[in-house]
C-alpha cells in the first residue's frame, strides 16, 4: 500500500460522529470535513474497531436506535466511509506478542493500551499507514494522530 496517503480511523471518531451528546461530536464532524475533501487520502478501520464502536455506542446512548442506526450507516450504509479492515490468525498472534510486550513490559508501571489499539498498531504497520484519527494520545508514539 505504500506510495500513497491513508488514514486509519479509530472508534473514538465514529462515537463522535454518530452520537450528538459526545464530548468530540463538533470535532468529529471538523475532521470529517478535512477527510471528505482526500486531504489524508483512503480511509480504513477495522472489525476490531467496529465492534468496540458498537458496543460503545449502545451503552453511552443508552441503546439509542437513533445513534446506532447513524453509526451503521457509517460503517455499512450510503455513508460508509472507510475500507474495513478483517484479521487474520497471524496478524492477531502478532497482536498478541505486541500486546504482551507493551502492557508487561514497556507500560508495567502505566496505564495499558487495550488489545483493539494494539491490534490497530499492527494492522496500520502491516498495511503502512503511518496516520490515524483518534483521541487517544498513547498513539502518539505510533502514528501522527489528527484530533
Amino acid at each position: 500500500m505504500g506510495g500513497f496517503l491513508a488514514i486509519f480511523l479509530d472508534t473514538g471518531f465514529y462515537l463522535g460522529l454518530c452520537h450528538e451528546k459526545d464530548k468530540y461530536f463538533e470535532r468529529s464532524k471538523a475532521i470529517l470535513e478535512k477527510l471528505s475533501n482526500g486531504e489524508y487520502g483512503l480511509l480504513y478501520t477495522s472489525i476490531f474497531i467496529i465492534s468496540e464502536a458498537t458496543t460503545l455506542a449502545t451503552i453511552r446512548s443508552n441503546s439509542n436506535l437513533k445513534v446506532l442506526t447513524h453509526l451503521e450507516n457509517l460503517l455499512w450504509g450510503d455513508d460508509k466511509l472507510a475500507t474495513i479492515f478483517l484479521y487474520d490468525l497471524e496478524l492477531i498472534r502478532e497482536t498478541w506478542n505486541l500486546f504482551k510486550k507493551i502492557d508487561c513490559i514497556d507500560l508495567k508501571k502505566d496505564k495499558p493500551m487495550s488489545f483493539v489499539d494494539i491490534s490497530t498498531i499492527i494492522l496500520c504497520q502491516t498495511h503502512q499507514i503511518d496516520k490515524i484519527v483518534s483521541f487517544d494520545s498513547h498513539f502518539d508514539r505510533f502514528f501522527e494522530r489528527i484530533f
